[in-house]
């Protein structure tokens, strides 16, 4: 589960592809449960010239809880406020691995490890309309710690800010279409910048020469989903990711190959499952 969830959120920044088509009721199950599979086109790593394809089979999940909560708004986090505008919590995020003999301007270099996040956050719902066309504002503020993970050890990479405006609707294409657009933007600290754009004086090249990471502005994504309701709970579902590096605070690093990143998944769910039990 967390490798899709990374995958979903390195694609679009929140997990568009899992949104269920009762995601615009005023009452909701407490808990559903699904099945799916996802096909992927992603960056090695932001600004990197090389592309990594996925294809995942995954069980997924939404959970409603007053404190735990896994849904199509953010992600898993936990919430310690909640009012029907604005939510306070801890939320998580993260990146897919890469393996560096894959990425040619990287090789010979460390490889890059799944990096999970988790930090403070405020959820706000910013407008909201229900009917046969519904539509729902909102912006995601976490600010959250990075870490990367392998099977040994884990090592702490620095804050990362990631303010995200989203807007979803349903019913606007055609009846059973959710359509999921949102803008986001990245600033972290140096110790997360040098994992992606760091070159240390042992690994420097010919064309890698030595670099020291920079804190600040990293990039901003663009990104489009659709999910179309196929067959009873079954939904497919399509994302672009556009990601633009221009005035990035390492734009100057031998290893931020490209000012743009483009990124694509298509995959379905199967949603089999709900509670009688509706959330609060």
């Amino acid at each position: 589960m967390l490798k899709v969830f990374l995958l979903l959120t390195s694609i679009i920044g929140t997990t568009h592809a899992q949104i269920t088509q009762s995601v615009m009721d005023k009452k909701k199950p407490l808990l559903e449960g699904g099945a799916g599979a996802v096909s992927a086109l992603v960056p090695a790593y932001p600004g990197s010239e090389d592309t990594n394809f996925f294809f995942i089979p995954f069980p997924t999940f939404f959970y409603r809880g007053d404190v735990l909560r896994a849904d199509e708004e953010g992600g898993m986090r936990g919430r310690f406020f909640k009012n029907d505008r604005l939510e306070v919590n801890l939320s998580i995020g993260g990146s897919l691995p890469a393996s560096s003999k894959d990425v040619s301007i990287r090789d010979g270099m460390p490889d890059l490890n799944t990096m999970v996040e988790f930090g403070p956050g405020v959820l706000a719902t910013l407008w909201q309309k229900r009917g046969p066309i519904s539509f729902k504002l909102g912006l995601n503020l976490p600010l959250r710690n990075a870490w990367s993970v392998d099977f040994f050890e884990a090592k702490e990479r620095g804050l990362v800010f990631n303010p995200l405006l989203y807007f979803i609707t349903e019913g606007l294409l055609a009846k059973g279409y959710l359509t999921f657009t949102s803008l986001s933007s990245v600033f972290a600290t140096q110790k997360f910048h040098r994992v992606f754009y760091a070159v240390d004086p042992q690994f420097q090249t010919a064309v890698r020469p030595s670099y020291q990471a920079q804190s600040g502005y990293l990039g901003t994504t663009l990104a489009q989903g659709f999910s179309k309701q196929v067959y009873k709970d079954v939904l497919m579902f399509l994302g672009f990711g556009y990601q633009n590096f221009k005035g990035a605070a390492n734009r100057n690093s031998p290893l931020l190959r490209r000012e743009e990143n483009f990124s694509a998944a298509l995959g379905i769910v199967w949603w089999f499952w709900e509670s009688d039990s509706l959330e609060n």
